[in-house]
């Protein structure tokens, strides 16, 4: 069983000093101090962590945001959560846009994470004060019949935009390991903080070069993407070599909206193989109204070609 939970968004503005703001920052800042604190409470991780107690997925996916300004005091935060959440080869991170939010010193930044973000076969850690998450992505961990594949669409944007890429270099990359896994009696998961699907979000929030990701999946195929970023629930399809494809993405874990498809929530995959077929039956785990807890919601059932 797989959990999928997004964009933690944990914040330590109180925490940073004033040279930390001086550049995007300020304004992210801003628009917390008067908007986002008021939808959103890092607190309610402790509420999730709970629930992940209770249900016990055999692994755990986070498709980004894990920050909310990637300062340095919240990655350092963001580690600690991750440890309560379970061993790093229980729990596979990729980073988003908020995680880059401005470019921070690896040392102070991701290198908290990289056990959490490895393939099963380590890339070096970089030495470069900023270095390229494409030196450590794609990224690859198999356990047992499924093949959890990570992807970064994390950079740095100009003001008012919250756009992301792969790039170059590790769509290549990527291409090589999905022809690698083609054909092989795997069900492979793709993990990615923006939508690859037209339509989930604005252009100036969007996957900018999503049609060479989408190339790649209709030539080679996986069994299901994850994605955040849209702060609310979506169920899309990609075309593939052997069908539709489900393209699911989840709300911030931390959202205190109200509405039914932003309202903090996680979901859980039971993947079962048949000779033919996947059968994925999704179990979404919701906030209560109260915020105390979370308590079971919608399931559905999904059969994937092999």
């Amino acid at each position: 069983m797989v959990a999928h939970c997004s964009d933690l968004h944990i914040t330590r503005v109180g925490q940073s000093g004033i040279g930390d703001f001086l550049n995007k920052r300020l304004l992210g800042g801003l628009r917390w101090q008067l908007q986002r604190r008021h939808d959103q409470h890092d607190g309610l991780l402790t509420t999730l962590c709970e629930d992940l107690q209770r249900t016990r997925p055999d692994h755990i996916v986070i498709t980004g945001d894990l920050t909310h300004l990637s300062l340095p005091a919240e990655f350092a935060a963001a580690r600690d959560r991750l440890q309560t959440m379970g061993p790093p080869d229980q729990v596979t991170v990729v980073p988003g846009n908020h995680d880059q939010y401005v470019r921070t010193a690896w040392r102070q930044s991701f290198a908290w994470w990289l056990p959490y973000m490895q393939g099963d076969l380590p890339v070096p850690q970089p030495t470069a004060a900023e270095p390229d998450l494409g030196e450590v992505f794609p990224v690859l961990r198999i356990r047992r019949h499924v093949a959890v594949i990570g992807t970064s669409s994390a950079r740095p944007s100009a003001l008012h935009l919250a756009t992301g890429a792969i790039g170059e270099e590790q769509l290549a990359k990527l291409e090589t390991m999905l022809r690698q896994l083609h054909g092989q009696p795997l069900f492979r998961i793709l993990l990615i903080h923006h939508p690859p699907v037209p339509g989930v979000v604005s252009r100036r929030r969007s996957l900018t070069d999503a049609p060479f990701l989408q190339a790649l999946i209709a030539r080679y195929g996986v069994e299901l993407i994850l994605f955040g970023h849209a702060h609310k629930t979506a169920r899309e399809f990609l075309p593939g070599p052997a069908g539709p494809i489900p393209v699911i993405g989840m709300p911030s874990v931390s959202s205190l909206e109200r509405s039914a498809e932003r309202r903090a929530r996680y979901c859980l995959f039971h993947i079962v193989r048949s000779a033919d077929r996947w059968l994925v039956r999704m179990e979404e785990r919701i906030l209560d109204a109260d915020c105390r807890r979370f308590i079971a919601g919608p399931r559905r059932e999904l059969v994937v070609s092999r």
